[in-house]
């Protein structure tokens, strides 16, 4: 059918019985949906309703308000179109769409199978059967309940995992307390013993039965969810004697693809746990030239001081990020280091599939993390740089959900621009800087913000509730500000990364600085995680320099022989050791020689 043809058809109503999973069409409003009420008789609890080319659900009984995506109905809901939402009734759970195509659910909504998360740990997902999670419930393997989230597999709908108590059979038989896992649910419970791993691109959760190839052969060019110029994704079904996959044409397939966005999986993906470092800043705040940095310098720190290697986890998937670096430290003049600005459709991103529709998605910059005195401890550390545009309230979740990421990260970097706030450039009046010379719009604590509303949105907690995820507040460009403070007061060291103690100090000094100048940068900050610290940091070490001639005729760009990283790791270091453990700390008498 055209495209003329599916805007001509009328929208229709799609309800899905997410226990019965049996989806019903309704196309002549309005419907009205019946539930149980706290006396145990079916009444009617909402309506669903079209005024002119509007759709709205309303509540039929004040005493047994319908939950929509988890908020309570008091009066009227507009409902978007194309939009699949979560409703909650008296004896129903239910997805619910408004939608001109055919069937807008996706066939694997059919499977009776459940995906389960903790609100406060989206990224650790797996797939369970209708049978095990109704054991797992019955039986108190969830404890408490309201800490958990469950979706019907095939639909972006999140119940909590308390609504289910009441609805399921009273006489399934407990089961004997069996081993678990860190969830406390039953390990054999799980469809596959590695399910729930999350896609670094889309952030979507799949099991490893699900993992598509990706085609070797020069032939099968052209996917037909990605377009004619990628390869094409496929669910392997012949293998070589070393259980290789090999596509159509008999080549061995080593690549893989996430099933739901098709976009490739870094190499050793599926073998390892992951760790999302997610840094956030406003547009030109420095994102490119930080990460570039940060990325030379912390494999060399860890390396020398704590016997860990980070090592290019995927250098094809990395070859952006890499080549800003190799630009950076390999040039000779400020034209060879500038770094463009990132963009949404620059080569930092990539566009993959998500939710029926192509959008622009930032490209992970993959890196294994292994102590090499236990080969066995080990991880893959995951770096974004995201356009700074992308937190910016007016940009929609669903359009650009490059933002996406920082709900499942494990660690949350907001890069703060002195040069761009109005306090910090009155407090520098008298500096003559190139950087004071352009002019931008400061609205980092708008930003600062509105990635907390997402984080906390996406995780299912309240606004006034805080989360434990460390949060570094980078106060970047400290050669532009230390003289704001008396001499020496910040503590640095070429030798060492800093000390616990050094970290501390140094917080508590960048703290007392934004409450005086930037207070609102506090307030969201703390407002946001229960775990923040403030770091000063100048990854180029000077003041960048104006290009005067050629194309760059006017960008600013660092001057190659002054660059001098200091204070660059540190955010990430104290991150680690909050995430892994003491490892990642230094003691203050602690010597590179040690």
């Amino acid at each position: 059918m055209g495209l003329f043809n599916i805007f001509r058809r009328p929208a229709t109503v799609f309800i899905g019985d997410c226990l019965s999973r049996k989806i019903t069409p309704v196309s002549e409003l309005p419907v009205v949906l019946n539930g149980k009420s706290k006396s145990g008789q079916r009444s009617p609890l909402c309506r669903i309703n079209q005024i002119e080319k509007r759709f709205f659900i309303e509540s039929l009984d004040e005493n047994n308000l319908p939950l929509l995506d988890g908020d309570p109905v008091e009066t009227s809901r507009l409902l978007t179109l194309d939009r699949l939402y979560s409703l909650t009734l008296h004896g129903h759970i239910l997805a619910l769409t408004i939608s001109r195509a055919e069937s807008p659910f996706s066939e694997s909504f059919s499977s009776s199978t459940w995906i389960v998360s903790k609100r406060d740990s989206p990224i650790n997902q797996f797939k369970i059967t209708d049978e095990h999670l109704n054991r797992a419930i019955l039986s108190r393997k969830f404890t408490p309940l309201s800490n958990y989230l469950v979706s019907p597999q095939g639909v972006d709908a999140s119940f909590n995992l308390a609504d289910l108590y009441e609805l399921l059979p009273e006489n399934v038989e407990n089961q004997d307390t069996p081993q678990k896992t860190d969830y406390g649910v039953d390990a054999a419970s799980l469809e596959n013993p590695r399910s729930g791993h999350t896609c670094p691109n889309c952030w979507k959760s799949f099991a490893i039965s699900d993992v598509m190839n990706i085609a070797t052969h020069d032939s099968l060019i052209g996917d037909p969810e990605l377009g004619s110029h990628v390869k094409l994704r496929f669910k392997a079904e012949r293998f070589n004697d070393l259980g290789q996959a090999l596509d159509s044409e008999g080549l061995v397939s080593l690549d893989l693809a996430c099933p739901h966005c098709r976009g490739r999986l870094p190499p050793s993906f599926l073998s390892q746990d992951q760790l999302i470092f997610s840094l956030v800043g406003a547009p030109s705040s420095g994102k490119s030239y930080y990460l570039s940095i940060l990325l030379k310098c912390l494999p060399e720190d860890l390396i020398r001081h704590f016997g860990t290697n980070l090592q290019d986890a995927d250098p094809n998937g990395n070859i952006g990020l890499n080549e800003m670096k190799n630009r950076l430290f390999s040039a000779t003049t400020p034209e060879d280091a500038f770094i463009s600005k990132t963009d949404f459709e620059g080569l930092m991103y990539e566009r993959l599939k998500r939710n029926g529709k192509l959008v622009p998605l930032p490209r992970p910059f993959v890196y294994n993390l292994q102590d090499l005195s236990n080969p066995e401890k080990r991880a893959a550390l995951i770096f974004y740089d995201n356009a700074g545009e992308h937190f910016q309230p007016t940009v929609s979740l669903d359009d650009s959900p490059g933002a996406l990421h920082v709900a499942a990260s494990s660690a949350l970097f907001f890069l703060f621009d002195p040069a761009t706030s109005r306090p910090f450039r009155k407090a520098l009046a008298d500096t003559q800087n190139i950087q004071f010379s352009t002019q931008s719009t400061d609205e980092q604590d708008v930003i600062l913000s509105e990635m907390g509303i997402r984080v906390k949105k996406i995780r299912g907690k309240e606004s006034y509730e805080r989360i434990d995820t460390p949060l570094a507040i980078i106060v970047g460009k400290y050669d532009l500000w230390k003289d704001l403070l008396p001499t020496d007061q910040i503590r640095t060291s070429k030798e060492r990364p800093l000390s616990d103690e050094d970290i501390s100090a140094n917080s508590k000094i960048v703290r007392e600085l934004l409450l005086r100048l930037c207070p609102t940068i506090v307030a969201n900050a703390e407002s946001i995680s229960s775990q923040t610290m403030y770091f000063p940091s100048s990854p180029l070490g000077h003041s960048p320099t104006e290009i005067h001639e050629g194309p760059l005729a006017g960008k600013i760009a660092p001057v190659p022989e002054l660059i001098d990283p200091t204070l660059v790791t540190e955010p990430a270091l104290w991150a680690l050791s909050k995430i892994i453990g003491d490892k990642f700390k230094i003691s203050p008498t602690l010597s590179s020689s040690q």
